[in-house]
This record gives C-alpha cells, sequence and structure tokens, in this order.
C-alpha cells in the first residue's frame, strides 16, 4: 500500500496548528502523561490520570451529543473534562455547567446513592481573559450567600487563559508558562513542562506527527460534513436515501449514525385515504 497523501489545504491547515486548536489540543491529549502533565499544573498538585477516555461525543439523557476535547479520570475516582475555546462566541459558563451535567450522568452508574455520584472537574482554557480581572486562572466556587462559607457538591469550574501574562504567585506564573506554549507553534519548555513539549514537538516537527495531524483533520472535515447531512435530513431538506449516497453509506448505516449523534429521523406522514364517491 503506498504512502497516503493529503491536499495542500489540509497540509497548510496541519502547519499553523497550535495546541489551543481542538483538533490538535485532542491529539495532543491521547497521551496520558501529557494530560497528567497538564492537569497537576492547573490544579497546583501533583494528580495520577489512570485513564484517558478516547470518545470525542457522550449523549446525554435526551440523546443529544456532547462533543469533549479531553476526559480523563484520575486515581481518586474523579473525572477531569479539558476543554479548548479559541472564539468568544457563545455563553462559556453555561457550557461549562452543560458539559458537566453530561459528564455527571454518563460517569455514573445506575442505583448510585448520591453520596457518590461521579465527582467532576471541568478545565476551561480559553485564548482570551473570560472574567476580564487580569487572572490567568479563575476557580468558581459555590458560596452560602448569607455566610460565605464555601461548599462542595463534587463539581468544581476552572477558567485558565491565555490571554494574561501574570506572575504574581507560582500558581499563576506556571499557569502563564504552560499557556504560552499553547499559542506559540515555536515555542517548547523541556525543562518545566517536558512531557507537553516534547508531545507538542512531534505533531510540529515531526513527519509521523504531521501525517496523524493531517489524518486527524481529514477526519474531522468528513465529520463536519456528515453532521451538515443529518441536519439537512432532520429540517427535511434532503431525503435519506440522497444523503446516504452523498456520505458513502448505506441507508441503514447513516440512519444509524444519525441517532448514534443525537438526531432525529424525519417521520413517515401517511396520506389520508380517498374516500370514495
Amino acid at each position: 500500500m503506498g504512502k497516503k497523501t493529503y491536499s495542500s489545504e489540509t497540509i497548510r491547515t496541519v502547519k499553523t496548528l497550535v495546541p489551543m486548536d481542538d483538533v490538535m489540543f485532542q491529539k495532543m491529549c491521547e497521551d496520558k502523561a501529557t494530560c497528567q502533565e497538564l492537569i497537576s499544573t492547573i490544579l497546583g498538585e501533583a494528580v495520577t490520570v489512570v485513564d484517558v477516555i478516547p470518545q470525542d461525543f457522550i449523549m446525554n439523557l435526551q440523546g443529544r451529543s456532547v462533543r469533549l476535547d479531553c476526559l480523563c479520570k484520575l486515581s481518586d475516582g474523579t473525572f477531569v473534562n479539558v476543554e479548548v475555546q479559541k472564539s468568544d462566541n457563545e455563553d462559556h459558563e453555561s457550557r461549562v455547567r452543560y458539559n458537566a451535567s453530561v459528564v455527571t450522568a454518563n460517569e455514573t452508574p445506575k442505583s448510585t446513592k448520591f453520596k457518590d455520584v461521579a465527582r467532576v472537574i471541568v478545565i476551561y482554557i480559553t485564548k482570551f481573559d473570560i472574567f476580564e480581572d487580569n487572572l490567568p486562572i479563575y476557580h468558581i466556587d459555590r458560596v452560602v450567600r448569607e455566610t460565605q462559607k464555601v461548599r462542595t457538591d463534587g463539581f468544581t469550574e476552572i477558567y485558565v487563559n491565555a490571554e494574561v501574562r501574570n506572575h504574581d504567585t507560582e500558581l499563576n506564573g506556571n499557569v502563564t508558562d504552560l499557556m504560552s506554549l499553547f499559542t506559540n507553534r515555536d515555542k517548547f519548555d523541556y525543562e518545566k513542562y517536558p512531557n507537553f513539549s516534547k508531545r507538542k514537538n512531534t505533531f510540529t516537527n515531526t513527519e509521523k506527527g504531521e501525517n496523524e495531524m493531517c489524518e486527524k483533520v481529514d477526519s474531522l472535515i468528513k465529520q463536519t460534513r456528515m453532521f451538515d447531512l443529518f441536519g439537512y435530513v432532520q429540517r427535511g431538506t434532503m431525503t435519506i436515501k440522497n444523503a446516504a449516497l452523498e456520505a458513502s453509506l448505506p441507508t441503514k448505516e447513516f440512519k444509524a449514525e444519525m441517532l448514534k449523534y443525537g438526531y432525529t429521523l424525519p417521520t413517515r406522514t401517511r396520506k389520508p385515504a380517498q374516500s370514495v364517491q
């Protein structure tokens, strides 16, 4: 079998990617050591990642799919969902709450007592400062309004950004230095962040890594096209048969993929019976 070739557009795209782009970030997080280094830095304490869950999409109870960039399980059973976001075009806090609820529901076995509901941490990494208070990291706590006491329900939300450079505290400095690796393609820090730097170098400076990224970008393009087709069918602007042909899939398999990602199949309406005069 000959070496696979990629379009010039795909190659150009890959050569501009940085870890802040979700397509590269997802590849970065396939490595357990990279995830552990990243999460430990942001949490400000050493943690052990025992599992990186290779799942781009999870479903909620209503069948709607949610795409996750990186979902890890720690040694104490806590799940950590790490998301990256370049664009400031949505309600980020609502997105965090929604994704956390889906992870909680999907990772909590049936008949689990409330005290054993899955513990979830969401780390939301953005290119911009969401709260505009000139800090590289923000922790959102549950606080009793009347007493100002902090309460916990097993959910932790942390917002990190690559815009603010602040070394006022050790944590701020560590986060700032790490975020510089997210946005600068040519920057590495093998002393402070060896796993992250080595993984990043693989995808930016080696032929093997660039080929993996090209494969990922092509897969994402195909996936995006599939979702467009699912939407056309769901809205009734394209027949299932034509959409399946466009996707080069048997109709039965196309329907199964639609349902897998939370889309609904159009209902067939019967014409009223003609009355005999």
